[in-house]
């Protein structure tokens, strides 16, 4: 049983493991890490036994102190691997021992059920290994089994057992295989042989099945009955399969159901195929005829439950399979099912709705899973339910099953067998095939919570066990071996081992030892101390020592020792510590739009002696790799980059720095967000005769939740190819219920809506049609108005072919007089508006209703509208005309409307105000008498129209100091009726216009004559003029002011400053004050407007100019409508050099030309310097327009106001409108920046400068044209 433990020190409490065939401990924890040689390893002393594991010798003659390795628990191997290496230990050797053998072990065992047709042998096989050889037996039928029988035999050096086909039907039945030799007998579980006939149909009459439209079918199928259930299929004769929907469907015992019947199914092939996987044969039923004939009466019904047929039906499932449950329901409409668990939830992930929705899955059923749950079948009708409980129960399955060990003398072993199921499991425990109750009793076998214990072990105790559960859903065998043998202490870990571990990570050191009794394994230190005083060392019994976490300064020689009663042996190993590897600067997670690029980085740091080393990329565990043909993913250094990212794209991103010994991780997620992908698996379920239910599987968020879902509707019938939002549900409802119309062909879509926007369509559903009905809306916008004084004319707003309802839709329009009582009501049938109702009073009230109806029927009720016949003109006039001064240009006009109201023969729209100006007031008519017999135009009132029933307005815009006559009308729709009687009055005084005319002449070097015109507009009694000048760059001083009496027209102004610039205002006055000054433009010609520009010439550079074009108004007065600034270029340019110019011949040339023109400069100013009055005119208009009209003929320095201007050219500018001035000016080439006011300078020789400068400004109360504020400057 082993030395005693005294003479070596007391070692550190070891946990104990199950004894297997394994050759370790628990693994270590994530990250930890060791680097060794797998070994052969023993279980710790003191009866404990001994565990003998497999090694590779060639990995274990190999030095491993370069490679990392995280400590294994090897799967168990069959003893010929544990013990076949074992003669290396005493080949050649002095010590000799007892033979190494092997209990037989099963490696291959029968199926637990075999299924065998006329054709096929029945072959269960058997395999098994051991030394001595194995010898194999069979049992039927728990009996011995012989193979020498005619028709049976074994596989020769096997034990596979293989009958006849023709002895397969005699010999079915139960089998069992054992295996045995000198140290034990194992069994194999039990195999039951099931001989079939090849399946057929039976010959049978099959009558045609017959039902009215809209009736439930059930089509039957009833396969031959196998132990192995056949695969159903329905097809017609031309082998395509039967199209299965909500409403015709497969149920799970293959017959076809017909939710309801419709015309289309009739059809005399449908055929039941079942394919039986055994014999590879497919069979087929005897065609079934359908033949559904056609209804009238066709009702819509609730829906009923046919399966299940049970009213409560109850499953039992197994632990780890799929459970169905099914409900399948008839209805008109096809019911919709939907399921529900009563007691929780239904389990996530592992519940499957399929057969639409018709059957639910459950995977991997677990006992959780046990209750009650619900399928509910809906339509428009109603609903119908019903309960599915469901109990949870298990086979047998191992919880703890025996393992094979090996053992010395004087050892206990135990062998476990724990086994869960339910109903709870039997256990029976069997020696070499033989149950305990059989066996003689013995005080060293016992029986402890179902555990096998032998105590006390004797070289002779060798054998195989067997554990054997068993409950109503099946059996469970395993078979265990004790190998009781005495070996002396060997260690399978190679001498000198080498190990390395980084920093704070746990290092194991292996001591793989072998004998029996189990050796007991120490460990010291490099040091020579006990290893396990460390807190940090742990002894695994398998005898690896665990070291961690490690120092820097754990690193040395460490020595195992293990010893049994026979001998005892010792190995060193050696265990570096280097540096972890750490990352110092992580990746991030990123959330980033679809198409973006994103970046990741990684820094990390390493132990400068590890070589190779890295950074590894990976997604979702998949290593990153860069590809030729894409550009996606580019790794440089330290940095991932990503590029256009997509949805796909998106995961986890791990950045692996490793070396040899450890790696550091560290992880980012990536999350690509945008518009939400289509929605799938839309479904149409009709709940009535005009309503649909929508379902939908919400698609892909992006990770962006869904808000809402969007409901479009195509009609085919009407607008083919048009998607029309119909509605929005919110994102947690992926349904919808929907009303159609009648007579339409309807298909629907929809799309998902999160916060990046609208995700793509779903797949069109299937066509949902609608018969006709009545209409279900009567027109709108019914009027009823004449446009003749004898008619009616009806008319209003068609309806859309959306709300016909029908094919074609007519209006039935009803019309009789308003009248106390009523009438009859007389009618007309029409396709489209307007009805024209002829020989109607004038204006008389008429009730009107439109109703629209089709070939199903009317509409609802229209309500009545009251209309009225064709209107007249008004006979009435307003009475009590007034009208009130308020200001010089504006009155306050009142009257009252007289007569009867019927004589307004219509509606009253209104009144209008017509208004003619006769003159100045006090001013005798100018106007010259026409030729005789030439009759005069009536002038062209002026109107203001009043709409409605007012009582006055106010008339504005009028000319001051003015005589005006005015009448009033009323209208209606028709016309105006009969004016009122005539009112004349005349408005007060008001601030003058500016004077007609400005003649300015030069009188000397320091005089000037001026001499005006009156005021074209005096708009009072002028009682004066005021004339303001002063130097126009003088910055200090008021302006100098003259007055002069209302008969002043000219003046003298002496002792000015020579050469000097004067700016003029002239302006009249009356009582009211004065008005505008006069604005002396220049006038330069007509505008074309068919050029659309227009060029003006002789502008001085460096000089700002203002322009305005002129045109008339409705009363013929000249209005100044467009204005604007310019300002031309400071220098003329020069030419540039070269040419002609430098030739001689043009010098020469030029010289003469200039003496020529200094003399005729002096003959000038001998002639100029006598005074005398200058025209300006050759200056000013000198490269006019084409089509300009020149000024006529003025004397220098003469200035007109644009009103008495535009008196003297009415005729000649009559022919163009404002209109064409307007068009003139939209060229790129028009007067967009020419104006101003005139300046007059003295020059050296005596003569005028003309300017045209200054800003415009409006005169108040001027009646004018608007005129320029900024007067002209004159020297």
């Amino acid at each position: 049983m082993g030395v005693p433990r005294g003479s070596l020190p007391p070692p550190k409490p070891t946990r104990l493991l199950p004894l297997s065939g394994v050759p370790f401990s628990p693994p270590p924890a994530q990250g930890v890490a060791a680097v060794g040689v797998a070994a052969v390893g023993v279980a710790g002393a003191g009866g404990r036994g001994l565990r003998v594991d497999y090694v590779n010798p060639a990995a274990a003659a190999a030095p491993s102190w370069e490679r990392q390795e995280q400590v294994p628990d090897p799967a168990p191997s069959p003893l010929a691997h544990h013990l076949g290496d074992l003669g290396v230990f005493w080949g050649g050797s002095a010590r000799s021992g007892p033979p190494v053998q092997q209990p037989p072990e099963l490696t291959e065992q029968p199926p637990e059920q075999l299924v065998v047709f006329p054709s096929d042998d029945v072959v269960l096989k058997c395999a098994a290994t051991g030394d001595p050889p194995v010898e194999f037996r069979w049992t039927r039928e728990d009996r011995p089994f012989s193979a020498e029988l005619g028709g049976v035999s074994v596989s020769p050096g096997g034990g596979t057992l293989v009958i006849n086909a023709s002895l397969a039907g005699r010999l079915q039945g139960r089998f069992r295989c054992t295996a045995s030799n000198a140290l034990g007998t194992a069994l194999s579980h039990e195999s039951r042989v099931i001989a079939e006939n090849t399946p057929q149909w039976p010959k049978e009459k099959v009558t045609p099945v017959e039902v009215e439209e809209g009736d439930p079918v059930v089509l039957p199928c009833d396969p031959p009955k196998s132990a192995v259930p056949p695969k159903i299929y329905w097809l017609n004769s031309r082998i395509v399969h039967i199209a299965q929907d909500a409403r015709v469907s497969m149920g799970q015992d293959g017959f076809l159901y017909f939710a309801n019947a419709q015309v289309g199914d009739s059809h005399p092939d449908y055929i039941c195929h079942a394919h039986y996987l055994g014999p590879r044969t497919i069979i087929q039923k005897e065609p079934l005829d359908l033949r559904v004939t056609p209804s009238n009466s066709v009702q819509s019904r609730r829906p009923r439950l046919v399966v299940p047929r049970d009213p409560q039906p109850t499953h039992v499932a197994l632990r780890g399979e799929t459970l169905v449950l099914e409900c399948i329901a008839e209805g008109l409409p096809t019911p919709w099912v939907s399921w529900r668990r009563l007691n929780g939830p239904l389990p996530p992930g592992r519940a499957v709705l399929d057969n639409f929705n018709k059957t639910l899955r459950l995977r991997a059923v677990t006992e959780a899973d046990d209750g009650d749950y619900e399928c509910t079948a809906e339509n428009g009708q109603g609903r119908d339910r019903r309960s599915h409980s469901v109990t949870v129960e298990a086979a047998p399955y191992w919880v703890r099953r025996p393992r094979s060990a090996v053992f010395g003398p004087g050892e206990t072993a135990r062998l476990d067998c724990e086994v869960g199921g339910k109903p709870r499991p039997r256990i029976n425990w069997s020696l070499n095939g033989i149950p305990l109750h059989e066996l003689p009793p013995s005080d060293r076998r016992a029986l402890r919570d179902g555990a096998l214990v032998l105590s006390r072990l004797e070289p002779n105790d060798s054998v195989v066990a067997q554990c054997e559960a068993s409950n109503s859903h099946g059996r469970l065998l395993a078979n265990a071996f004790v190998y009781v043998v005495e070996l002396p202490v060997q260690i399978l870990t190679p001498d000198a081992s080498r190990y390395a571990v980084v920093e704070n990570q746990t290092a194991f050191l292996h001591c793989r030892t072998f004998g029996a009794p189990a050796p007991a394994v120490e460990w010291l230190s490099p040091a020579l101390e006990p290893a396990l005083q460390d807190d940090r060392a742990f002894a695994f019994t398998n005898g690896t020592l665990r070291l961690g976490p490690a120092g820097r300064g754990d690193g040395g020689v460490f020595t195992c020792r293990a010893h049994n009663g026979h001998s005892n042996a010792s190995v060193t190993a050696r265990l570096d510590v280097r540096a972890a590897t750490r990352i110092e600067v992580p990746p991030q997670s990123v959330t980033a739009k679809k198409g973006e690029t994103v970046t990741f980085t990684c820094r990390a740091t390493f132990d400068p002696s590890l070589e190779p080393r890295g950074v590894q990329w990976l997604r979702d565990g998949t290593p990153v790799m860069e590809s030729p043909d894409s550009d996606k993913f580019s790794v440089a250094g330290d940095t991932l980059t990503v590029a256009g990212v997509d949805y796909g794209d998106q995961g986890r991103f791990r950045c692996r720095a490793w070396t040899p010994l450890d790696a550091a991780e560290a992880e980012a997620e990536l999350r690509v967000v945008g518009r939400p992908g289509p929605v799938r698996d839309l479904q149409v379920v009709e709940l009535g005769e005009r309503q649909v239910r929508l379902s939908w599987t919400p698609g892909e968020e992006h990770n962006s939740p869904v808000e809402k879902f969007v409901v479009e509707q195509e009609e085919g019938i009407f607008s083919p190819g048009q998607w029309l939002e119909l509605l929005t549900v919110p994102g947690s409802r992926p349904w919808a219920r929907l009303a159609l119309s009648p007579y339409g062909r309807y298909r629907f879509r929809v799309l998902a809506v999160n916060g990046y926007g609208r995700g793509d369509p779903s797949t069109a559903s299937d066509t949902i049609s609608t018969g006709a009905a009545a209409p279900e809306r009567y027109p709108m916008g019914v009027k009823g108005e004449g446009n003749e004084t004898n008619n009616l004319v009806i008319t209003w707003q068609p309806l859309p072919p959306g709300d016909w309802n029908a094919p074609e839709l007519r209006y039935r329009v009803q019309w009789r007089p308003l009248e106390p009582g009523g009438g009859r009501w007389a009618e007309a049938t029409v396709g489209a508006p307007p009805l024209v109702v002829r020989d109607t009073p004038t204006f008389s009230p008429y009730e009107i209703r439109v109703q629209a109806l089709n070939e199903a029927g009317k509409g609802p009720e229209p309500p009545v509208v009251v209309g009225y016949s064709g209107e007249d003109l008004p006979l009435v006039y307003p009475e009590n005309v007034g009208v009130e001064i308020l200001n010089s240009t504006s009155v306050r006009v009142s009257w009252s409307l007289g007569g009867a109201t019927r004589d307004l023969r219509g509606h009253l729209r209104g009144y209008r105000v017509l208004y003619w100006r006769e003159g100045w007031v006090g001013e005798r008519s100018r106007r010259q008498a026409p030729p005789p017999g030439t009759p005069e135009p009536p002038p062209q009132p002026g109107v203001l129209t009043v709409a409605g029933e007012a009582s006055g307005a106010v008339l504005g815009g009028l000319h001051p100091w003015s005589r005006y006559r005015l009448q009033v009308q009323v209208f209606n729709g028709r016309g105006a009726g009969p004016p009122s009687a005539e009112i004349r009055f005349h408005t007060p005084e008001g601030v003058p216009g500016p004077p007609e005319e400005l003649r300015v002449e030069r009188l000397g070097d320091t005089a000037l004559g001026l001499e005006w015109r009156r005021p074209r507009h005096p708009n009072g009694v002028v009682s004066g003029y005021l004339l303001q000048y002063r130097l126009e760059n003088q910055t200090e001083g008021e302006d100098l002011e003259i007055s002069f009496p209302p008969g002043t027209l000219n003046t003298t102004l002496a002792r000015l400053e020579p050469r000097g610039r004067y700016r003029l205002e002239l302006r009249a006055r009356t009582r009211h004050g004065p008005g505008a000054p006069l604005e002396p433009w220049r006038s330069s010609g007509r505008a074309n407007s068919s050029l659309g520009r227009y060029r003006l010439g002789d502008l001085r550079p460096g000089t700002s100019y203002r322009v305005q074009f002129v045109g008339r108004n409705h009363s013929g007065e000249r209005v100044a409508f467009w204005e604007s600034e310019v300002h031309t270029n400071g220098t003329m340019l020069p030419r540039p050099a070269g040419g002609f110019a430098t030739e001689g011949w043009f010098i020469g040339f030029v010289s003469a030309a200039v003496l020529l023109l200094l003399l005729l400069l002096i003959l000038c100013f001998i002639k100029r310097s006598k005074g005398g009055k200058y025209s300006v005119k050759d200056k000013e208009d000198t490269q006019v327009d084409s089509e300009a009209r020149p000024m006529k003929d003025e004397t220098f320095g003469e200035y007109r106001s644009l009103e008495s201007d535009g008196e003297e050219k009415a005729s000649g500018s009559s022919g163009r409108s404002l209109g064409a001035a307007g068009a003139a000016l939209g060229s790129d080439d028009s007067l967009a920046g020419y104006g101003g006011s005139a300046d007059v300078q003295f020059n050296e020789d005596g003569s005028f400068i003309g300017q045209y400068s200054g800003a415009r400004g409006t005169a108040a109360g001027s009646s004018g044209p608007a005129s320029p504020s900024a007067a002209a400057p004159l020297d």
